[in-house]
């Protein structure tokens, strides 16, 4: 990726570290265009890596449309060796949202797009455009882009980008910020976003160098590739009312209803379903009501026998409320 704005960030405040110092429990990676060449061209240098992220397309103004020559053996390679993959647009908001989103999608199509594939907007550049427009623009290539794969797209930014306002609808994408000046797992996090997915820790030398916050590969594809659909059949319970439901990106979902005995029940799905449960002690009348938002947070209403209506709330999608 281009690293003229990620020196700017890096000057503000060097604190060279060694990426042995890395929590074990982040995942090495690199990120790779045409600048790197073909696998065998930069997979010494990369060393012992679990995913990469490789450049698929860049709409540039004029309609001139750049797709990375080597990214088919980049994407195939990865695939041999079981690495994550993300494959990313460089965005630039001077051009339509709509024919980036097509232009990148058709290409990384012929590449083959697997559910455990992750997505990237690579946004650095504001083409002359003022932070509003940027990040209005940013907002509608995101959107197109879960909206047309089922997943969320990564974004990359730098923070001088971020902190200027460019990013300003995003914080609900996971974030992969280049930070060079901290050390490797520790970046800072510009507004909106409050944590990150990936970190950018090194561009000195021939190949940048990631971290990414994930347990494991499956971790890393669970979260940032297609979520898996649950499966809806034979859920049992003895529900008397009509369901309610609710799904978080993540794909985590709660379903709702009232038991034979009037109380309320929920089941959840996070990567399998579990057993139904009382989510509250007293009886209750009619069907519930839910609402999810956010990392993990909803709202669940129910209404007592006697007419009142009783909220209750979860912050860690549906396992608990209270």
């Amino acid at each position: 990726m281009p690293i003229a704005r990620a020196v700017v960030d890096w000057l503000r405040g060097i604190t060279r570290r060694t990426a042995s110092k890395a929590s074990t429990k982040m995942l090495r990676g690199v990120d790779v265009s045409s600048f790197q060449g073909r696998p065998e061209v930069w997979r010494s240098e990369a060393g012992t890596i679990t995913w990469a992220a490789v450049k698929i397309t860049e709409l540039q103004p004029g309609d001139v449309r750049y797709v990375n020559p080597d990214a088919a053996d980049d994407w195939s390679w990865l695939d041999r060796h079981q690495k994550v993959r993300i494959g990313y647009l460089f965005g630039h908001p001077s051009v339509s949202a709509d024919d980036t989103v097509s232009f990148f999608l058709a290409e990384i199509g012929k590449l083959g797009l697997r559910d455990h594939d992750a997505i990237a907007l690579d946004i650095e550049v504001t083409d002359g455009r003022d932070p509003s427009a940027v990040a209005a623009w940013c907002d509608d290539v995101a959107s197109r882009l879960h909206k047309k794969t089922g997943r969320r797209p990564v974004v990359y930014t730098f923070l001088s980008f971020a902190e200027e306002g460019n990013c300003a609808h995003l914080g609900d994408y996971p974030l992969w910020i280049a930070d060079p000046s901290a050390r490797p797992g520790h970046p800072q996090v510009p507004r909106p976003w409050t944590t990150w997915a990936m970190h950018q820790y090194n561009i000195s030398g021939t190949i940048d160098r990631d971290l990414a916050k994930f347990a494991s590969r499956a971790d890393m594809s669970a979260n940032l590739g297609k979520p898996k659909r649950p499966d809806m059949k034979k859920l049992g319970g003895t529900i008397t009312s009509p369901l309610s439901s609710v799904r978080w990106d993540n794909g985590f979902t709660v379903v709702a209803g009232l038991g034979q005995n009037g109380v309320v029940q929920a089941i959840r799905w996070d990567g399998k379903w579990g057993a139904w449960k009382t989510v509250n002690p007293g009886p209750a009348i009619g069907a519930p009501a839910m609402v999810a938002w956010g990392e993990g947070h909803g709202h669940l209403y129910f209404t007592s026998t006697s007419g009142e209506v009783t909220e209750i709330g979860t912050g860690n999608y549906g396992d608990t409320w209270t």
